[in-house]
């Protein structure tokens, strides 16, 4: 059921006002009818009547529906008025409508008017939800423009299209260092360093609900200084057309503040390592001498003392024997244990044959096929402290091997490469799972000495099918180019 209406009709004769009230009683219209015949009563009804339509007719003693039309948009009341005339021409008609007039009637054909009323009231309650909606979305720029032009972190509009800087704010102004005009004249590309270019396009380009991160990226100041932002953006309506506003938190400060944290870490992590290193060194090299110099010594003593007895006293026992060739098994094997604890000294060798001569040692022990491979190998690009890291490791592996890998042939490899010197020890023994044989404190050592070095260190094994370690380390010095 449609709702009743309070209708306001203005027409100074009353046999014409009685035909259109007629009209209108026999259609589907209820509600209030309010007659008026002049200005005064005219204005007064607008004011306390409150209409939902006027019905007007053009020319009355006092004024015409163009003034009365006039008088209803001046007071600011936005309903829909209707012209029902006996007579007007085609433009006055055609002009009052382009004037806010809603339709226009002949008396001669009163039976439209009903229609004409409900289509007026239709078309005035769509546009007043449209004026509402309008009114709200005004009012939502507003208050997203008190808030941008107030914030405190640089913000900017852009539009989605063309992604034209559209508006700025001031402390975007100050933090990029533009005037106004220079900013709005930018791209946001613009404001991107080179790298970061494409993927910010992307990143700016495609929708979000709500508040969202585009990302951490590279902006450009005006005079070229690069600053690190993260970009929160927020998909509006401004103007009637799509736009993205943008709020860019400088974060430079808080990453270098980050990366000189873990510059520290690292450095203290390298400390810890240098330190474990030295003290492991130094320990060893006092264990080492301990052997060769005081048990060797004693042991060599006994032996002595034993040749000593068993000639003067013309003794010749099989367990006398047996005990001199035991003190002299003692004696090696002890003098082979200082020798792998106490660090090789390469003041006068190179590394290469400190290589050869563990290599060769572990040939007579074993009964491995050991390969020395040299790829571009160059002895001046690595100090002594390198060199020891890269003996240790060797060492430590073909310990692993011996041990362990029940192999019959193992391959090392040293040379350098891009800068970096490489050495690979590869066995053809029975391998292991890396992904379920946890580091042991063997690996883990090898591994600390190399990060030390700010080498990687890399272990490709598997049931069956041997293991390779690899060892790269950035070489010392610069190596001169032949």
């Amino acid at each position: 059921m449609k709702r009743p209406l309070k209708i306001l009709h203005l027409e100074d004769l009353p046999e014409d006002a009685e035909l259109v009230a007629r009209a209108v009683k026999k259609s589907d219209i209820t509600g209030q009818w309010l007659h008026v015949d002049n200005k005064k009563d005219f204005i007064k009804a607008l004011k306390e009547y409150l209409p939902d339509i006027i019905v007007s007719d053009h020319s009355l003693p006092s004024f015409d529906s163009h003034e009365a039309l006039k008088i209803v948009r001046e007071m600011g009341i936005h309903i829909p008025f209707i012209l029902v005339t006996a007579t007007v021409s085609e433009e006055y008609a055609v002009n009052i409508i382009k004037e806010g007039a809603s339709d226009y009637i002949l008396k001669d054909r009163l039976q439209r008017l009903p229609n004409a009323i409900w289509a007026a009231l239709d078309k005035y309650d769509l546009e007043k939800e449209n004026r509402l909606a309008n009114e709200i979305l005004r009012s939502s720029e507003r208050k997203y423009k008190l808030i941008f032009e107030s914030n405190p972190m640089p913000m900017w509009m852009v539009a989605v299209s063309t992604l034209e800087i559209i508006d700025v704010n001031d402390a975007a102004v100050n933090h990029y260092d533009y005037t106004k005009d220079e900013f709005l004249e930018l791209t946001t590309r613009d404001l991107v360093s080179a790298e970061d270019v494409s993927k910010y396009v992307k990143g700016m380009s495609a929708a979000g609900e709500g508040l969202y991160k585009t990302g951490v990226w590279r902006h450009k100041k005006k005079d070229g200084t690069t600053i690190i932002v993260d970009v929160i953006a927020h998909d509006i309506m401004y103007e009637g057309e799509p736009v993205k506003l943008v709020l860019a938190n400088d974060v430079t400060a808080k990453m270098e503040a980050e990366a000189e944290l873990a510059q520290q870490h690292i450095l203290q992590q390298k400390l810890v390592t240098e330190t474990s290193i030295k003290v492991q060194e130094r320990e060893r090299e006092e264990i080492g001498k301990e052997l060769h110099d005081n048990i060797n010594q004693l042991l060599a003593a006994a032996k002595l003392y034993l040749e000593f007895a068993m000639k003067k006293e013309d003794l010749h026992s099989e367990r006398l024997y047996k005990s001199k060739e035991n003190i002299n098994l003692a004696i090696a094997e002890i003098r082979k244990l200082s020798q792998a604890l106490v660090a090789p000294s390469l003041g006068d060798v190179t590394l290469l044959q400190v290589i050869q001569a563990l290599l060769e040692s572990i040939r007579i022990a074993s009964s491995l096929e050991i390969e020395l491979i040299t790829d571009n190998y160059e002895e001046h690009a690595m100090d002594a402290d390198l060199k020891l890291m890269l003996y240790r490791i060797l060492q430590e592996q073909m310990n692993n091997i011996l041990k362990h890998s029940k192999a019959s042939k193992v391959v090392v490899k040293i040379g350098i490469r891009n800068k970096q010197v490489r050495l690979l020890i590869k066995d053809d023994g029975v391998g292991f799972d890396t992904s379920k044989t946890s580091s042991g404190i063997g690996l883990r050592n090898m591994i600390n000495r190399a990060s030390y070095y700010d080498g990687i260190t890399r272990i490709l094994s598997s049931p069956g099918k041997g293991c390779t370690l690899e060892v790269n380390v950035p070489a010392a010095r610069e190596l001169v180019k032949a």
